[in-house]
Parts: structure tokens; C-alpha cells; sequence
């Protein structure tokens, strides 16, 4: 009998992309999120209220690999941490609550959780300063993991840095400038308006991210924490400017003072890839153009 697939959250943006690999593998995809899914498989689920459903589920399918993607940023802090904290309290539970079962789970962190530690290269061992309620939840989910791994089971923390792809959240700046880019070329021109450029961010390809989950869910989660990374340095600026290149307009781009983020900002956050490159055998690389002219591609299919 082949072994099937969870993944919370599939209705997300990596969610998406990872069920349609653990298909390709020829592995069943189940699926969990609070949004109805016409997709065989997938299960409405709100993993927030509580373990009940999940547990039932669990009980009947015995997924062996699970990758924890249920998560989000809305509801102000009170709705992050029910987003985050309380799905990931919750699938744990479940998961105790079913006689002789002891899947592989993978739980999706996040680079806010390390905050503002620098310009150097933050490694997985680095102590973590979050700068928001969304870095303070994630790294709440990865103690509750940390907890759950010393209680015996198989757990993981992969720490996503920024992913950029098709399909990706259209309230993410790279997804932002390229809808804006590619609708005032369509226009002929215009404003489009911005936040701070200087931030520099550590992007890897959602292709890349969905080939390392992958990889890391054939195996028991050797390291505690992962970097999910590429340790390319890019400046938002930078970002920008290759998007309005491949989009070939001429857009006015001016600052807005209501996107300005202040004291919630970073101003540069890369990963130390180290710790990946040893666990995957290989570095994720990361090329500017290829990654931006994919995401405009998506958009462009829509």
C-alpha cells in the first residue's frame, strides 16, 4: 500500500505547489485548510478551533508525512496566533490522541522569528530577537515543535526565508510590484507607489523550496531547525527594478509614507545555508531574473 500525504494549509500558496509534487511522486495528497477545496483528498478543517476533526481524520488515513503549512498574518495578533500557535498545538494533539502513531511531521517557521540580528548570515543556533506578533507566534510554533520532538515524536522545524513564485500572496511586495507593473503597463504608464527599496532580503525560488520539502520528508528530521534558504543577498530595490525590466514600461515609482513599515522592519535578513547545504548534500541557488520572470508568468496566465 502506498503511504499517503498530509499537508495543512494546502490551500496556500506553497501548499499548492507541494501537492501537485507529491502527486507527480505518485504519493496520495490529502489536504487540510479552513477553505473549501473542490479537490479530491481535501478536507475544510479549522485546525484553530480545535483537534477533534483532525484527530478523526488522522485515525482513519494514517498519513505517514505530514507538512505543517497551516498558518497566516490576518486578524491582528490575536488571529496570528490562532493562525499559527494554536493550528500547530492542535495538530500535535491529534496526533497523540491516535494509538501507535508516529508520522514524520515537517512544521513550516518562519525567518521572522530570528527579527533584526544584523547584516551577517543567521544560522539556525542564532538567538532569535523577533520584531512582531507574527515572529513572536512562529517562534512560539517552534518551541511547541521543540516540545513535542523531546515527547517522541518525529518533528522538524523548517524555517522558510522569502519565497517567490507563482501564485504567491498578492499582499507580498515582490507579488505586489509585479500585478501593479504588469496593469500600468497595460495602461500606459503611471505611478506605482512603495515602501522602503533599502531592505535586503534572502529569496529563494518556490520551485527550489518545494523540491527541498520534498527531499527532507523521505527521511526523519535529523536537525531540529532548518534554514529554509539561499543565502543570496537581494535589495528591495533591486527586486523592483528587475521586475519593471522584464515588464519593459516606463512607471513612476514613488515612496508612500503609509507603506513604510518603521520599527517593524528588518533591515537585512539571510540565511546561513550551511546546516541545508549539508542535510541536502547541495546549496539552493538563487538567479534574480529566472525567479521574477516566472512570478510574472503566473500573473500573466491568469
Amino acid at each position: 500500500m502506498v503511504e499517503s500525504v498530509l499537508i495543512t494549509g494546502r490551500a496556500g500558496f506553497v501548499g499548492r505547489a507541494l501537492s501537485t509534487r507529491v502527486r507527480a511522486e505518485g504519493r496520495p495528497c490529502l489536504g487540510v485548510s479552513r477553505t473549501p477545496q473542490e479537490e479530491p483528498g481535501h478536507y475544510s478543517i479549522d485546525l484553530a478551533a480545535g483537534p477533534g476533526p483532525l484527530t478523526e481524520l488522522l485515525s482513519r488515513e494514517r498519513p505517514s508525512l505530514i507538512y505543517h503549512l497551516a498558518g497566516g498574518t490576518a486578524g491582528g495578533a490575536q488571529g496570528v496566533f490562532a493562525s499559527n500557535v494554536s493550528t500547530t498545538l492542535h495538530l500535535f494533539q491529534a496526533v497523540q490522541a491516535v494509538p501507535g502513531y508516529q508520522p514524520r511531521i515537517l512544521v513550516a517557521g518562519s525567518a521572522a522569528e530570528y527579527g533584526d540580528l544584523g547584516p551577517e548570515p543567521i544560522s539556525e543556533d542564532a538567538r532569535e530577537r523577533p520584531v512582531g506578533e507574527y515572529g513572536v507566534a512562529k517562534l512560539a510554533e517552534t518551541r511547541l515543535s521543540l516540545i513535542a520532538r523531546r515527547r517522541g515524536l518525529r518533528v522538524g522545524v523548517l524555517r522558510f526565508f522569502n519565497i517567490i513564485g507563482p501564485g504567491m500572496p498578492g499582499s507580498l511586495a515582490p507579488a505586489r510590484f509585479a500585478r501593479e507593473s504588469l496593469a500600468l503597463a497595460a495602461a500606459g504608464g503611471g505611478c506605482l507607489t512603495v515602501g522602503d527599496l533599502t531592505p535586503v532580503r534572502d529569496y529563494v525560488d518556490l520551485a527550489d523550496v518545494v523540491d527541498a520539502l520534498w527531499t527532507l520528508g523521505q527521511r526523519d528530521p535529523e536537525e531540529e531547525i532548518l534554514n529554509i534558504c539561499s543565502g543570496h543577498p537581494v535589495r528591495m530595490g533591486s527586486l523592483l527594478e528587475e521586475i519593471l525590466r522584464q515588464v519593459g514600461s516606463r512607471v513612476e515609482v514613488r515612496t508612500a509614507e503609509h507603506l513604510l513599515r518603521g520599527p517593524g522592519d528588518v533591515p537585512v535578513s539571510v540565511g546561513d545555508t550551511r546546516r541545508l547545504e549539508r542535510v541536502l548534500g547541495r546549496r539552493i541557488s538563487f538567479e534574480l531574473s529566472s525567479s521574477v520572470e516566472r512570478l510574472l508568468n503566473g500573473l500573466r496566465a491568469r
